[in-house]
């Protein structure tokens, strides 16, 4: 009987992997050639100050060589947008946006020499404190799209020969956004704080109960000092743009602290199409508008992002004051969880009860010794944030700043 032929041995060939595509970052040179339906889709809890329609508003403002260049990735085989990252170029003033005082002097100067102390800057981010640049798919990794949009913001500075690359704001160094930032040789640098409140109370009452007597007994002087005033909340404010825009270059002739960006009616306009947007106000028996605040309502955060008032509004009439108590009181009341009172004038945001929290803007400059520079300045000097003291407001302790941005995330 013939033997049998030995068995042979088919080995399959190893499966083919294709190389994974790396996502690339592209800007369509201006935020309105993006599907504001698109866009709005990328967005989540606290990306209100993101909405398509806000950044468009933001685009009505007066700044110097401002040109909007938002970043997008895409899926290359079904267009689908994937990440998006709100970009601007502009000239950054050098000394007056921290040094509102030496405006005067400066402009006498530029009257001869223009381009003073200006330099080219693409920026990464909006100017409201607790809001992440970057808006992700639930279909997209997370980690490439940060890391694509961050290359993009990289190549898109250099191409419009910005001498500074900026992202902004972030409460903490650490985490996957920030790595992607080092991948990026850029340095955390740290910026004014915002100020915060932690939403406990269940009544605006309980709130004021709440206070230890000093700050209680300021609270309800205020409210004694501001009886005249009746607050108004509107959520269609366009009518009252040409107001708010004057009102609101009263509070930027006088500032002291960060000066940039002129807001216009236009702004105002634009703002008021949007649903998460609102103005709460303090009008006279006159009927004209003592103080004025811009809210955006973002999930969790109720935001406060601009306000406008005459000094004397302010120095006579305490209407500032009273319109701090407002935003608090209208937070509780719709059940916010923080209320964010921004970066400027804290003293009397602290005395209302808030928490600074540390903010950091990350900067990348295009010539490689100055980069280095500020590299080891941020591992050094800079890492020394000098964390202010929140006031005892109220009777129980309240969350610590580290805690409030353990939650931020």
């Amino acid at each position: 009987m013939p033997s049998l032929p030995a068995a042979v041995t088919i080995q399959r060939p190893e499966r083919f992997t294709a190389p994974a595509t790396e996502l690339v970052a592209r800007s369509p040179g201006a935020l309105a050639e993006i599907s504001s339906s698109a866009w709005d889709e990328l967005l989540g809890p606290g990306n209100t100050p993101l909405r398509h329609g806000l950044l468009r508003a933001w685009e009505q403002a007066e700044l110097r060589g401002l040109q909007s260049h938002p970043l997008t990735v895409r899926d290359q085989r079904s267009g689908e947008l994937l990440g998006a990252c709100p970009g601007y170029f502009y000239d950054l003033d050098l000394l007056t946006i921290r040094w509102p005082r030496t405006a005067g002097v400066m402009r006498t100067l530029r009257r001869g020499w223009p381009g003073l102390l200006y330099t080219r800057a693409y920026e990464l981010g909006t100017a409201v404190p607790l809001s992440n640049p970057f808006l992700v798919s639930g279909d997209a990794d997370r980690k490439d799209a940060i890391a694509a949009l961050l290359r993009g913001g990289v190549d898109q500075a250099r191409a419009g020969d910005a001498a500074f690359l900026l992202v902004q704001n972030f409460t903490s160094c650490e985490g996957l956004i920030a790595q992607q930032l080092r991948n990026q040789n850029m340095a955390p640098v740290p910026i004014p704080p915002t100020a915060v409140i932690d939403i406990v109370h269940e009544s605006f009452e309980d709130y004021l109960n709440a206070m230890r007597a000093p700050y209680r007994r300021r609270a309800r002087l205020t409210f004694a000092r501001t009886e005249h005033l009746v607050i108004e909340h509107h959520t269609e404010f366009s009518m009252l743009a040409e107001e708010l825009a004057r009102l609101w270059r009263a509070i930027y002739d006088r500032a002291t602290e960060i000066r940039r960006e002129v807001l216009t009616a236009q702004f105002f306009r634009w703002a008021s199409a949007v649903d998460e947007s609102s103005v709460l106000l303090a009008r006279r028996p006159d009927d004209s508008i003592a103080s004025f605040a811009l809210l955006f309502d973002d999930g969790p955060t109720l935001s406060f992002v601009q306000c406008g008032f005459e000094e004397r509004a302010g120095r006579e009439e305490g209407a500032y004051f009273r319109l701090l108590y407002e935003i608090v009181r209208l937070g509780i009341e719709r059940g916010h969880r923080l209320v964010d009172l921004g970066v400027t004038t804290l003293p009397p945001k602290l005395d209302v009860g808030a928490i600074p929290v540390p903010l950091f803007a990350w900067v990348r400059h295009r010539n490689a010794a100055v980069q280095w520079a500020i590299v080891q300045l941020a591992r050094g000097p800079l890492q020394r944030v000098d964390v202010l003291t929140p006031r005892r407001v109220f009777k129980k302790p309240t969350r610590t700043a580290g805690e409030l941005v353990r939650e931020l995330g």
